[in-house]
């Protein structure tokens, strides 16, 4: 049982943790970014035969450029359902992926601080306790399953479980399940690999500061054993054949210049501005970074957080969502800089206790945001899934990354309409319309089946609030549901 845990206060916080989890597992449901579902869910739903190859982001998976694990991982899960079910609903698998992901991050979180909590000072502990579970960003983020978010987890459990053990001698086990989990993390996104590296280079020196070296060479085959499993066996079974996807990903990307081109550049200090302004702690998480880089260059966080952000700063297509793996180390920073900004400001010292509360105001009032489904286009997909049972035609010009074909039922067919485009019924299929946010046509004299906006909100909503937030809308042509 992890020491932690022995605290009764620590134990209700973890399990608070879990149920938020449960709920927005269903509530901030869908994917957080393009990226989680085009190339984690329609890749599976493609190995599943779900999904036409012609349907996939082609450039991507032509290129065999992205990773492979974390597809399999959804193959599992749906092969598992396949042994209790003939029909698996992919809206209760995803559930229970989203579920696994926040349970995975709260016990990551909880062996981190277990193995960290020591370096924070008594009475800043409960703070540091609640910042690593209670943030609205890890909140929001902790459920899903995107590549960041995945390898962020393992890396900080890897860590925790390292560090945790790196007093105790013979402890070999901790020690090839760290490298485990980092050549895991790794084989889930490949950039995390500056932080690994960054680890194994300051183990290095550790080892032979204390004529250790067994236990270096231990985590280092234990690392490439798990990437050689993890990233090419995997990779070689889901493309059916040799491939080094992350020279694949490093060649599309960087070497000709191709992300830079699609979704362009920023200078290298940008990052500072997109953390910041994800307020509440968004400041301090990089007044906490940089205090550490320069005041403990040495230290093992410092060889985690610093090579990972410093690549990310020369990288120029910046997104905030590539900082997400650093963000389960951003409690422990904040604590040191916490102590040495209240000892240096008397200010701060007498303040402090509003300061805080005003803080944690802020990021209860952000927590909201774990209500709102993450891909918004999903309610009408679930809608979809749930009422049409029989044949059904749908009528949508979408965007490609509005057609989330991994949601739809096998008897769901998809047909390009624009205005004024004929709309056939024939017999023995349901035949709906489905009318884009962006679209500005009329809206149909028909029944509608489904809009986002509860309670009449599309009703009172400007247009332009209604636009901007990606869903559609859907009208019946036909029903032979009750036939």
């Amino acid at each position: 049982m992890l020491a932690i845990l022995k605290n009764k206060k620590y134990l209700r916080y973890a399990l608070i943790a879990c149920a938020i989890a449960a709920v927005s597992s269903w509530t901030n449901f869908g994917h957080l970014c393009g990226d989680e579902y085009s190339q984690i869910f329609e890749f599976a739903a493609w190995k599943l035969g779900h999904v036409d190859h012609a349907d996939l982001r082609l450039w991507e998976f032509d290129s065999q450029m992205r990773p492979s694990i974390q597809i399999w991982m959804v193959v599992g899960a749906y092969r598992l359902a396949g042994l209790f079910t003939n029909e698996a609903n992919p809206f209760a698998i995803n559930y229970i992926i989203y579920l696994a992901s926040g349970i995975l991050s709260i016990v990551s979180i909880l062996v981190f601080t277990n193995a960290f909590i020591h370096r924070v000072k008594e009475n800043y502990r409960d703070y540091f306790v609640l910042l690593s579970l209670f943030t609205w960003l890890v909140l929001y983020s902790n459920t899903h399953f995107n590549s960041e978010n995945i390898c962020g987890h393992l890396l900080l459990l890897a860590v925790g479980l390292f560090y945790g053990n790196l007093q105790k001698t013979g402890r070999i086990l901790p020690i090839i399940a760290s490298g485990t989990l980092w050549g895991l993390s790794f084989s889930c996104r490949f950039q995390v690999g500056f932080s690994i590296l960054g680890l194994i280079v300051w183990f290095f020196i550790i080892s032979w500061r204390r004529k250790t070296f067994v236990s270096w060479i231990l985590l280092s085959a234990s690392l490439l054993l798990s990437i050689s499993i993890f990233t090419i066996l995997a990779d070689y079974f889901f493309y059916s054949r040799f491939v080094l996807s992350p020279y694949n990903y490093y060649y599309q990307n960087i070497a000709t210049g191709t992300m830079n081109r699609a979704s362009g550049v920023s200078p290298w200090f940008a990052y500072l501005f997109m953390v910041s302004i994800c307020l509440p702690f968004g400041p301090l998480y990089v007044l906490a970074a940089i205090r550490q880089a320069i005041r403990f260059p040495l230290d093992i966080l410092t060889s985690i957080i610093a090579p990972f952000v410093l690549f990310h700063c020369l990288i120029g297509h910046k997104e905030i969502r590539f900082l997400l793996p650093m963000l389960g180390f951003m409690p422990i920073l904040m604590m040191g800089t916490l102590d040495e900004l209240v000892n240096r400001f008397r200010y701060l010292q007498k303040h402090l206790p509003l300061i805080i509360r005003v803080f944690w105001t802020v990021n209860i009032i952000a927590c909201f945001s774990i209500l709102i489904p993450a891909a918004t286009e999903i309610g009408a997909w679930r809608y979809l899934y749930d009422h049409y049972r029989k044949p059904t035609l749908l009528y949508y010009e979408g965007s490609v990354h509005q057609k989330l074909l991994y949601y739809r039922r096998p008897n769901l067919r998809i047909i390009v309409c624009k205005e004024g485009d004929p709309t056939p019924c024939p017999s023995g299929f349901n035949a709906l319309l489905a009318i884009d946010a962006k679209s500005k046509e009329p809206k149909p004299n028909l029944p509608q089946a489904y809009t986002f906006f509860p309670f009449g909100l599309d009703k009172i909503l400007p247009a332009a609030i209604k636009r901007s937030i990606g869903h559609f809308d859907l009208y019946e042509l036909k029903n032979i549901e009750s036939e």
